[in-house]
């Protein structure tokens, strides 16, 4: 067995066992960017792309209009909200600045806010092609939120796949797409969190409809960062996807690397 073999099995190992032998509801990719392995399961199969497409937006803004633009304020009304929105709903009267609207997508899945920020970048096409742009060939943006989240298996808009995913965003995170300054604006408003094994996990995460959930970011320890992608299907139309179930199998995954690498 090759050593790329290992690393796969080992990887899927711990996935099965974080899910309870569910294996196929899973997709995952990941590169350590320290020694250049790759490992995954399935990550070329399309899976919903969720209010992800936020992050892609705020990306564009920043690269064409530089930091300044996460101060800009951006008015809407309440013909605007649309459902899962927690934090936009509450500001209504004020507007919200490009990086709060970046902060309630990124961090609290706000429908509203991932509207804004698209509409804000040129439109679902717009974003669309910034993600061609950024190396990523697979994912597509068709629909509003929470549209977009509504995930039915057989349709095959708003989707992407774990390898698509992590490309586009790493091109972001850990590329000259931005400049620095803009790149350390844009990973600030990630969520940051401690996964076990020692891992400091920035990253962007969404859930939706048929038990759904994809997360996407750099894992890091010491001279290591882990370029990461997972995604978790598992449920009926109505169940809401467990983003800490998607940070588990990042989790897995990254303890199944550790085995091996």
């Amino acid at each position: 067995m090759s050593r790329r073999s290992v690393v796969s099995a080992a990887a899927g190992t711990g996935l099965v066992a974080a899910l309870g032998g569910q294996p196929d509801e899973v997709t995952s990719w990941a590169l350590d960017l320290l020694t250049g392995r790759v490992t995954g399961h399935r990550p070329d199969l399309l899976r919903p792309v969720l209010t992800l497409p936020a992050g892609t937006a705020l990306a564009k803004l920043l690269r064409a209009h530089g930091p300044a633009v996460l101060d800009e304020r951006v008015r809407y009304s309440t013909d605007d909200l649309v459902g899962s929105t927690p934090v936009c709903a509450w500001h209504v009267q004020t507007g919200m600045t490009v990086a709060g609207l970046g902060d309630a997508a990124l961090r609290r899945g706000d429908a509203t806010a991932t509207n804004l920020l698209v509409v804000r970048a040129g439109g679902a096409a717009a974003v669309t092609g910034f993600c061609r742009a950024l190396g990523d060939r697979r994912t597509r943006i068709d629909r509003r939120a929470p549209d977009s989240c509504s995930a039915q298996p057989w349709d095959p808009r708003d989707t992407t796949t774990t390898r698509a995913l992590a490309l586009g965003y790493g091109a972001v995170l850990l590329g000259d797409v931005l400049e620095p300054a803009a790149r350390l604006r844009f990973a600030a408003l990630l969520p940051s969190d401690r996964l076990r094994g020692g891992w400091t996990l920035t990253h962007a995460v969404a859930s939706g409809r048929y038990g759904t959930a994809a997360l996407v970011g750099v894992a890091r320890r010491e001279r290591r960062q882990v370029l990461v992608a997972a995604t978790l299907r598992a449920g009926q139309p109505a169940q809401d996807g467990s983003q800490a179930a998607v940070s588990r199998v990042v989790e897995a995954l990254l303890g199944g690397l550790d085995a091996t690498w």
